[in-house]
């Protein structure tokens, strides 16, 4: 059940970032007749981020995840082909 839309659906839904224990947990509670394993939950996330759909946040040991409004996404892929192009110039 834990997959990259319904972890992104579910931070959208929040006002705040949220740690990847309480997406689980959320997710869960949510679809209880179904195996949601903590694992994939912490991975799942860093997925967005690699994607630029979602941010990392962390706060001293622990990590915190939150969407990406959209004109911030299109800004995130915008920087990384920015950054990328710059890399090859010397």
């Amino acid at each position: 059940m834990c997959n990259q839309s319904s972890v992104r659906a579910y931070l959208a839904e929040q006002s705040e970032p949220c740690s990847a224990a309480e997406i689980a947990a959320a997710l869960s509670e949510a679809h209880r007749d179904r195996v949601i394993k903590r694992t994939v939950v912490r991975t799942t996330p860093e997925g967005l981020v690699a994607r630029s759909s979602a941010q990392r946040l962390k706060q001293g040991h622990s990590v915190f995840y939150r969407t990406l409004e959209k004109d911030q996404e299109s800004k995130a892929g915008t920087d990384a082909e920015d950054d990328g192009s710059r890399a090859g110039r010397s």
